[in-house]
């Protein structure tokens, strides 16, 4: 009969392979993949698919921690519009942390990229369709900004009515002034006499 001492040494090394086989890897992302456009895509497209309109790689969590952002257009049955996913280093691997529901735009002749509020620590994106949509009948522009730390989507339309009739609608889920002056003072420089409605978008 095995001693103690040996029934001991025994259950410890087994205790120790079976924790060490069960063990993640928490190593870092691969060096420089966030300065490096082509690899940020990849990996992208690795987690969502290839139909990926844009990437960028920032500062959306914290301003310490760098991320991935990805969009996506969206176009089957009956859903129309764009995605945005944001693609975190968890547990030593990519991840979508979280994807936005599917908002008003395409990303034909459009404006996306990340932006810095003072007020912020963490990046932001914006989007905006620009002149794509005010080929329809009314005319209208989609913009949105988007916070990935708070994870919220905050929403702007732009409608042309009729000469000199414009409306700009903001997402009621606005609650902080420094986004509201940003669409107001942006879309104001092209229409100064710009009503502003605040709804559910």
């Amino acid at each position: 009969m095995l001693s103690n001492k040996i029934l001991i040494s025994l259950f410890l090394t087994v205790l120790i392979i079976v924790v060490g086989g069960c063990k993640k890897s928490y190593e870092p992302p691969p060096h420089n993949l966030f300065e490096n456009e082509q690899l940020v895509l990849k990996t992208a497209k690795d987690l969502i698919g290839e139909n990926i309109s844009f990437t960028t790689a920032g500062y959306f969590e914290s301003d310490t921690l760098k991320s991935i952002v990805a969009g996506a257009e969206v176009s089957e049955k009956n859903e129309w519009g764009i995605k945005f996913y944001l693609i975190s280093w968890v547990e030593g691997e990519f991840k979508i942390k979280y994807q936005t529901g599917l908002l008003n735009g395409s990303f034909v002749q459009c404006l996306v990229n990340k932006i810095k509020f003072s007020d912020y620590d963490n990046e932001l994106i914006y989007y905006n369709s620009k002149s794509y949509f005010l080929g329809n009948a009314n005319g209208d522009v989609y913009s949105h900004v988007i916070d990935l730390k708070k994870l919220k989507v905050y929403s702007a339309h732009l409608s042309i009515i009729s000469e000199g009739r414009v409306s700009l609608d903001l997402s009621q889920n606005i609650d902080d002034p420094m986004i509201k002056n940003f669409f107001t003072s942006y879309f104001r420089r092209d229409y100064p006499n710009l009503r502003i409605v605040e709804r559910a978008l």
